[in-house]
């Protein structure tokens, strides 16, 4: 009976693999194929392996600048948000007031908020500061819109690390900053690869927020050059799945790089404090 239930367990787990699989699979084997394989069937295999919409891609679109774009944009936010969050995270920690339970709350409250409930005020904001159509605006808006989870999950870590570490390089004489990036900040590498991670698949992907305060800015980031193939009476489905799969590959291979601290600091994040 054992034995059963283990293989029907077996069982179930491949078939719900291969179902949320099956969209990454479909997209693979249509990016082969020309545009009229994919009018004919969209679940059948190619016929042979063209890779004429990678060229067309590579070579006659603007992939290479809004790669260049996402790079710099997701960089830029991923370093900003882990250096802020780690700096807020230990304060919070490390400072007991009610002035900063309250903080917390504040902080933390923000989630339950729905982006669309601010979105107009948000992008009357960004209008008034001329950050429309602006990088750094975008970056901004990102850095501000990304900061809850991180900072609690900082919060929660820093809350649970010892504090004999930090008195005894006071007693030696280290300043408050010193310890912070000299101490604090390398024991709390758990935490901030996973707060990289998860911020770099946000920013790496979003649409909404860069069509809204980015717009029809040069270069584009890769969520926004994808529209361009949407047209009003075809879409180019053979362009589209190619720009996204090559699009993937980047931020898959940093997850795949840094997957092991996620498990890791998530844990670590969430129980402690």
């Amino acid at each position: 009976m054992k034995k059963v239930k283990t293989l029907l367990l077996t069982i179930f787990i491949w078939i719900t693999a291969l179902v949320f699989a099956s969209p990454l699979l479909l997209v693979i084997l249509n990016s082969f194929k020309t545009r009229a394989e994919i009018m004919t069937s969209a679940i059948s295999l190619p016929k042979t392996l063209y890779l004429g919409n990678f060229v067309e891609i590579i070579t006659e679109s603007n992939f290479l600048s809004s790669l260049f774009c996402s790079f710099f944009v997701v960089a830029v936010t991923t370093s900003l948000t882990v250096l802020v969050a780690a700096i807020t995270g230990y304060s919070l920690a490390r400072w007991e007031s009610k002035v900063c339970k309250i903080l917390i709350v504040i902080i933390m409250s923000t989630l339950f908020v729905p982006f669309q409930v601010y979105m107009v005020a948000l992008i009357v904001v960004v209008r008034d500061l001329n950050l429309v159509n602006n990088l750094l605006g975008l970056i901004l808006v990102y850095l501000a819109l990304g900061m809850p989870v991180p900072i609690f999950l900082c919060r929660s870590y820093c809350v649970g690390m010892s504090r004999e570490i930090e008195e005894a390089a006071i007693i030696d004489g280290c300043s408050r900053w010193k310890m912070l990036y000299a101490i604090i900040i390398p024991l709390m590498k758990p935490i901030l690869a996973t707060v990289a991670v998860l911020n770099a698949l946000w920013a790496w992907g979003e649409f909404l927020v860069a069509f809204l305060v980015y717009g029809n800015g040069k270069p584009m980031t890769l969520p926004l050059s994808q529209q361009y193939f949407f047209g009003t009476y075809s879409n180019q489905w053979n362009l589209i799945l190619t720009n996204f799969l090559i699009s993937s590959i980047p931020i898959i291979i940093f997850y795949m790089l840094m997957q092991k601290h996620i498990i890791k600091g998530i844990a670590a994040g969430a129980v402690k404090g």
